[in-house]
This record gives C-alpha cells, structure tokens and sequence, in this order.
C-alpha cells in the first residue's frame, strides 16, 4: 500500500469550505513519502523535479512548453480501463491503489461541486448507466480489449465498444486542430486530456490554466516534432477535476490535481508485461 506525503505540503492553498469562484490558480501536487524525493531543507522540489525521479516501465515523459506533462504510453505495454463510480464516486489515489493500476488520467466527466452523476453517455461493460447527450459533448471514448477508440457522438452505436463515455470537446480531431478563437475570449482552465496515436496513447495534464487552443496547437507542434501521428486529443474535465497520478519503479509515485476529491469517472492503465 502507498504512503504519502500529506497533500497540504503541495497545495498552494488551503482548502476551501464554500463552492469556489472562478478558475482554479492552482492544484496541488507531490511525490510519494520514502523515494528520497521529500522536501530539502527551507525548499520544496518543484513538480519538474518529482517527475524526473519517476521512472515509469516503458513510458516516455515529455514536458511541452514546461507546463504541459504528456505521458507517452505504449500501446502493446499497457491495457487502458474505464473506471466508472456514479453515485459514490472514488478518489483517484484510492482508484489507482485499489484497482493495481500503473497511470491514471481523469476526471472524465465535468460536473456540479459536489455531484457524482455522470454527464452524457457511460457505458460499463456491456451496461449503459446513463444515456447519450445529443448536445454538449461530441466525442464518444470507448474501450475494447484491442484497445480504445473514438467516435463522434452523432455515429456512436452500442456494439462499438464494451465500455464508452462521451467526453469533449475534440481538441485535435482527424489530425487538425478543432478548436475556434473564439475559445480565446473564454477563462483559461487547468486541462486533463487523451491523445490517440499510431501506437500509444498519450494522456497529459497542464500545470497551469491554457485555453484549449492554445493547448492544441502546443500539442500539434509536440506531435509533429516527434512523428507521434496522434489523429485525436479528446479533453476531459479540467479546472479542479482534473487529476493524473502515475506509479513507478519502487514504489515511486507523482500526482497532480486533487486525488482524494471523488470523481465520477477515471481513466487508467495497467502493464501487460
């Protein structure tokens, strides 16, 4: 079992009690307690440092524009898993402890403080637990043993996928950025998201607020730099839902986000080998 360095030691801030206002400023972050990564003396590592003493098996860690943590993860190494608690929710520590997992990227739906209802389409396993939005959300992720899959809402049908969720918007889609200006003029958000690629997925967080375009176009140049071939970035729920953890070699560990509030849905991977 994990042991960890309390959260308060990272956070930037102390908890709040009411409903938020606004865009978050900033999430806590830390390693896991007994990797020789606790703070120095008078200082505290910064998260750049913290992820460089994780040494994850097989998967590439790639800092974009220092504030964007991409997470390549090989497609043959990994299962991806769809984690889904309506009603209950589940903190993302106790979801990557409990479920044995090695990564874990979420949270996929956005919702209401304090709201553990799945927004739009969940589908578990062969059972649908809530049914498709037609408006708001436009991509459909889904889950089968040859890997995940993405759809536009508007084509998704029940024998796609075992498991699917509707998630968005589509940041890159069919390679090309597809996102306005427009979304220039909104607030900027803390942003959680999944890129499908040739032969990994890439999942990342940012630490700090982006507007997605800014993000996308980040990330197209990140992928071209690379011969990546990602096709589709999907978002998931940003601001204070966003959330990765990531476990290593030792019993190493890095988290960004919250990962004890409880979330709706969770996206993780386990190593096949």
């Amino acid at each position: 079992m994990f042991c960890w360095i309390t959260l308060a030691m990272y956070a930037c801030g102390a908890a709040e009690e009411t409903r938020p206002q606004g865009p978050a400023a900033t999430l806590p972050f830390g390693p896991l307690s007994g990797t020789g990564m606790e703070p120095r003396q008078g200082t505290m590592p910064s998260l750049e440092e913290i992820v460089s003493g994780v040494s994850i098996p097989a998967v590439e860690k790639i800092w974009v524009e220092q504030s964007i943590l991409l997470l390549a993860i090989p497609s043959q190494r990994y299962t991806a898993e769809l984690l889904a608690f309506p009603g209950t929710g589940v903190g993302a520590m106790q979801a990557l402890q409990q479920g044995d997992l090695d990564i874990l990227i979420g949270s996929g739906f956005v919702s209401e403080l304090h709201s553990l209802q799945p927004v739009g389409l969940l589908h578990v396993n062969g059972r649908q637990v809530s049914p498709l939005e037609p408006y708001g959300y436009t991509r459909i992720l889904g889950f089968n043993d040859e890997g995940l899959g993405v759809v536009h809402r508007s084509v998704y049908q029940r024998e796609l996928f075992d498991s699917a969720l509707q998630l968005g918007p589509g940041i890159i889609e069919q390679g090309k950025l597809d996102i306005s200006e427009k979304d220039l003029l909104r607030p900027r958000f803390f942003r959680s998201f999944v890129a499908l690629c040739h032969d990994k997925t890439v999942v990342g967080i940012t630490t700090a607020p982006y507007h997605l375009r800014t993000l996308g176009e980040a990330l197209l140049t990140a992928f071209d730099e690379r011969t990546w071939h990602c096709q589709e970035v999907i978002n998931l729920a940003g601001d204070r839902q966003a959330v990765l953890v990531a476990a290593g070699n030792g019993g190493s560990l890095f988290f960004h986000g919250d990962v004890q509030a409880h979330k709706v849905t969770l996206i993780g991977f386990r190593r096949r080998w």
